[in-house]
């Protein structure tokens, strides 16, 4: 069976967040099995610069409530590149799917997974659809909108 893992934020979980974990998922097959880890909120404020608006734990919630969705876990704590290239030797995937915005050097990754004896295909997605709905940042945006345009 094979083993996908999927890495994000999953704030503000939206239908952009659905078709990315569909799409890794059916990179894998008939059988794959879909491993997301979710991003610490230390590590959203390193990496986003802001707090996330869910915590950590609910975000784990809402990914393992998702049907497509076979497992999720927290990343570990610290999360600097020693400790997320851990966690992927621990969870052993046949393919890692990275999101179209995650700021991940795809080569380099590819380099440290091999000094570490692994060899795993990495992919990185399109971004799914131009709805005004499949980001995060576009749906804070159109709340800030409305509720200015309210007032």
């Amino acid at each position: 069976m094979p083993r996908i893992l999927a890495f994000g934020t999953f704030d503000l979980l939206h239908y952009g967040h659905v078709k990315m974990l569909e799409r890794a998922k059916e990179l894998g097959g008939e059988n794959a099995e879909l491993i997301v880890v979710i991003s610490r909120d230390d590590s959203v404020v390193k990496v986003k610069g802001h707090h996330p608006i869910f915590p950590s734990d609910q975000r784990l919630k809402l990914i393992k409530a998702l049907k497509v969705v076979d497992d999720a876990v927290l990343g570990y704590k610290g999360d600097t590149w020693k400790d997320r290239l851990r966690i992927i030797q621990d969870l052993n995937p046949d393919i890692i799917v990275l999101g179209y915005d995650q700021p991940i050097n795809i080569d380099a990754l590819q380099d440290e997974l091999k000094k570490r004896g692994m060899d795993v295909k990495i992919v990185r997605l399109e971004k799914y659809g131009d709805a005004s709905f499949n980001s995060s940042s576009k749906i804070v945006k159109k709340i800030i909108e409305r509720f200015k345009n309210s007032s």
